[in-house]
């Protein structure tokens, strides 16, 4: 009972973000004219953020694609089947793409270091536990 309770939560909570970031593919450069009144930046950094974030737009919206895939299978009751695996290995890689894509950026605005160190360190997590995965199918 607790897990399709904690999983139904994790479908709606991934969904909003599905939604929260194909918003901000439209709002990103509104929010960025807010952002700026109180941070100002040069337009070296403000490039940086709107190239690492419309680039790492696919990776995301896939990664949050194959999440909610695996969480209807997981409330089907198919939990350590080759398809879940998959979608293990390809939130891991989809990870790993954030953190490169970012990684250049880091030289024009600094914070997005943060989302590079945190990225690589999440492909690391997801890619053990792809293998425990795998390992058990």
């Amino acid at each position: 009972m607790h897990l399709k309770i904690s999983a139904t939560v994790t479908l709606w909570v991934n969904r909003v973000i599905f939604l929260a970031v194909t918003a901000l593919i439209f709002l990103l450069p509104r929010l960025m004219d807010f952002y700026i009144q109180a941070r100002p930046l040069d337009s070296s950094a403000q490039r940086a953020i709107f190239l690492a974030y419309y680039a790492c737009t696919p990776a995301v919206l896939f990664a949050l694609w194959n999440i909610e895939k695996l969480i209807r299978n997981i409330l089907a009751g198919d939990v350590f089947v080759r398809s879940n695996a998959r979608r293990i290995s390809r939130l891991r890689w989809c990870c790993l793409l954030v953190s490169l894509i970012c990684l250049p950026a880091t030289f024009f605005y600094m914070p997005l270091l943060f989302m590079v160190i945190i990225m690589g360190f999440l492909a690391l997590v997801v890619s053990v536990v792809a293998n425990v995965i795998a390992a058990a199918v």
